[in-house]
């Protein structure tokens, strides 16, 4: 994703309202991968490529946002991607879940969760099985296209993190 993208993705999750904090629409909408390394540590990687350690028992990262800007007890970006990807926090019900970021808690142990509309249960984002079933493929899908029957998937869903082309399109015959 591009820089200029993040404005409109922002725009596209909060849908209007400005109940989340500008870090918490960052941690969902930007690309971060999130990985385990034990305990409650883990290794975020920024779209930037930066790598930074966060202790979620803690609430320590190691980025220059935590260290220069924040005060204590304010959680960055980094530490509120930990959070909602490991279903701590649920994303709420309101937010447009398309924009958040396809790979939220692809690999960590948790599951991210939307907190229902009506402030009762929660619902998964993703069933647990993390099958690409479970995710929504781009808009841009044109494995149907350009594939010739092979088990690729078009670029826009390989960008996307699908492995395989979407079952639901099939190729003009």
């Amino acid at each position: 994703m591009q820089t200029n993208d993040t404005a409109a993705l922002e725009r596209a999750v909060t849908d209007g309202s400005t109940d989340l904090q500008k870090r918490d629409v960052r941690a969902l909408t930007e690309y971060m991968t999130v990985l385990p390394l034990g305990g409650d540590v883990y290794s975020v990687t920024s779209q930037s490529g930066s790598e930074y350690r966060v202790d979620a028992l803690e609430a320590r990262c190691t980025c220059p946002d935590k260290q220069h800007n924040l005060e204590d007890g304010e959680l960055c970006k980094h530490e509120r991607r930990v959070r909602f990807a490991t279903g701590e926090w649920a994303i709420p019900g309101w937010a447009n879940t398309e924009a958040v970021d396809s790979q939220l808690g692809e690999h960590v142990s948790g599951t991210p969760q939307v907190a229902a509309t009506d402030g009762g249960t929660v619902e998964v984002l993703q069933p647990d099985d993390d099958s690409d079933k479970a995710r929504q493929r781009p808009d841009d899908c044109d494995c149907g296209d350009w594939n010739d029957g092979a088990e690729l998937p078009c670029w826009p869903c390989y960008r996307d993190g699908f492995e395989a082309p979407n079952p639901e399109v099939k190729a003009d015959e």
